[in-house]
């Protein structure tokens, strides 16, 4: 993709997301890093003995700090089958969790799975949740036929009314590749796997990608 193009869809996305922020409202996760935040903590809570709801406001004094930065976390070095707590971002997330309340032990393997965690996710899915989840997601469409059969529809409508479910029930990151979708990648001459590329990279839900584009393409339809 050329240069000037992945620049062009990166301002329209922010664009979209900045002038329908509206739509945040019907997503559970508008922002795929607030997934892997909630994956820190379902890890976390497992680990810590101290109420959830604790364990949820260090996880977001954490979060604030930019200490769950997936790449910093994966890139902390490993010495001696453990990490390196001297390492700066390791020794400021302990110094963090000990100062919310965590015991040594608990703050010690908390930094320890949580770097697992983004090294895993890092090796496997480039660093971003929503390409595991997506996997998955995919995987259910795929197999629809060995699930469901419906003689009075066609396959590709079937396809797109289960990728609207699991948009709706489970908010999966997937995309539906509306017409509306296919209109605004013409319009700023990219493809749709571009696009979604573009929106990984920015931690955007591509179920409200959906949304934004079938706003900013309606718009534009009334004005003309």
């Amino acid at each position: 993709m050329k240069e000037a193009n992945n620049t062009e869809m990166e301002f329209q996305l922010k664009k979209l997301v900045t002038k329908y922020s509206d739509l945040f409202q019907y997503h559970q996760w508008p922002s795929e890093h607030e997934r892997w935040v909630e994956l820190i903590f379902a890890l976390i809570a497992r680990i810590s003995k101290m109420p959830e709801t604790d364990i949820r406001d260090t996880i977001s004094f954490l979060d604030s700090l930019d200490l769950l930065d997936i790449e910093e976390l994966s890139n902390i070095p490993e010495v001696e089958n453990d990490v390196d707590y001297n390492y700066h971002h390791a020794r400021w997330t302990i110094e963090s969790l000990s100062e919310s309340g965590f015991t040594v032990e608990e703050s010690k393997r908390s930094l320890r799975i949580m770097h697992e965690a983004a090294r895993n996710l890092s090796e496997h899915h480039d660093g971003k949740i929503q390409k595991y989840l997506r996997k998955y997601g995919q995987k259910m469409i795929d197999e629809l036929s060995e699930n469901f059969t419906f003689s009075a529809m066609k396959d590709e409508d079937v396809k797109y009314a289960f990728g609207y479910w699991l948009q709706n029930v489970l908010n999966l990151p997937i995309i539906l590749k509306a017409e509306s979708v296919n209109k605004f990648c013409k319009n700023i001459d990219v493809t749709c796997n571009e696009l979604t590329e573009k929106a990984d990279d920015l931690d955007i839900n591509l179920a409200l990608v959906d949304d934004l584009v079938d706003q900013y393409i309606a718009d534009i339809t009334d004005k003309t």
